[in-house]
């Protein structure tokens, strides 16, 4: 029901804190868990009867969108979050404990000063109090794809979803606050990237409940709480549907937005996207455009999906920014991450 999963820069500058000053500074995420939210939303689906197998074959039913269906649906979905978010909290307090139990002199570098208030510390002292600085995150991800089992459409392309979405998430910052008190951590929800963790919650639902249409027919959930990757939309309302998510996951999140040609020659868009992205709240921001360049005849293109160079068939070198790094092979990506990459589509 929830995993681990890797950590980018989008994702480790955090600021809150209850244990010392407000800085991201010498500290940052120590350890994170991801909720995987299209399983507890296909589950109250089935439970509600709104998803249900005709001849073998996944269907929604219509006639459980009225609104008291429709509550008692979400009402169901919030619940399970709810235990699944404490669940998470209990997990990340107990893989705390172990972490605390470190010594500074493990740590030379780290403790040199470099974590706040580590200076302070002793080579025998346990690094507890300076740990627990640190931001223990609960993450999520397929928000999108939880909307679809329990509405049938997802936030970017409905208002009502788009509130349930919100909602979703202030839920389980509310819960969040609960566990902070609870275990007297630095607990945060973390818009999860996905960059390992994706693909594989999707394995385990699709073998489970088979495919549902635009939930597990793909081989990827969405990241956290963006629009899918595939919906066509304009940044203004990339940024006015995913930018208010931002405030709720302060231990981590990203608007990004794909463009088809090489912004360095176009600093003006590279302004207006940013302008976009403030005046609805954006935290922190990344504009993606491949650079393609034919190492035999240097043709270069900026393509989402180029191989080979038109030109000459010499296969290209393409630098791209996948999910935090800029990277020039793909290789080494999962199934599912490259599924997600193959089904981008470009806002500009």
């Amino acid at each position: 029901m929830f995993s681990k999963d890797y950590n980018g820069l989008c994702r480790t500058r955090v600021y809150e804190n209850r244990y010392g000053e407000k800085t991201s500074i010498g500290r940052g995420n120590l350890s994170f868990t991801t909720i995987n939210l299209p399983k507890l939303a296909i589950e109250a689906a089935i439970e509600d009867g709104y998803l249900k197998q005709v001849d073998g074959v996944w269907q929604f039913d219509e006639s459980k969108l009225n609104q008291e269906d429709v509550m008692g649906r979400i009402a169901r979905f919030w619940s399970k979050l709810e235990g699944m978010v404490e669940l998470a909290g209990k997990q990340l307090d107990e893989r705390f404990q172990y972490q605390k139990t470190a010594l500074a002199k493990q740590f030379p570098l780290l403790m040199s000063g470099m974590w706040n208030g580590s200076e302070n510390l002793k080579p025998n002292d346990n690094i507890e109090p300076v740990l627990n600085q640190g931001t223990l995150g609960i993450g999520f991800i397929g928000l999108a794809e939880a909307l679809i089992s329990l509405l049938g459409r997802h936030h970017g392309e409905d208002k009502i979803a788009q509130a349930v979405g919100l909602k979703t998430v202030q839920l389980m910052n509310d819960v969040k606050n609960r566990v902070c008190d609870k275990y007297q951590h630095n607990y945060a929800i973390l818009a999860t990237p996905a960059e390992g963790l994706s693909g594989y919650f999707t394995r385990i639902d699709k073998k489970e409940f088979g495919e549902i249409p635009g939930v597990t027919d793909k081989d990827y959930y969405t990241n956290s709480n963006h629009v899918p990757v595939y919906y066509k939309c304009t940044p203004q309302h990339k940024a006015e549907i995913e930018c208010p998510y931002h405030k709720l996951t302060t231990g981590g999140h990203i608007f990004y937005v794909e463009v088809d040609a090489n912004m360095t020659k176009n600093p003006e868009a590279i302004d207006v996207i940013n302008k976009i992205a403030r005046e609805n709240d954006g935290g922190y921001i990344s504009i993606n455009h491949n650079q393609g360049r034919c190492p035999y005849c240097n043709y270069e293109s900026n393509e989402l999906n180029i191989d080979n160079c038109p030109h000459c068939g010499t296969k290209m070198d393409v630098l791209a920014r996948i999910t935090g790094y800029l990277v020039s092979t793909t290789d080494r990506w999962n199934s599912g991450k490259k599924a997600e990459l193959d089904d981008r589509v470009n806002h500009i």
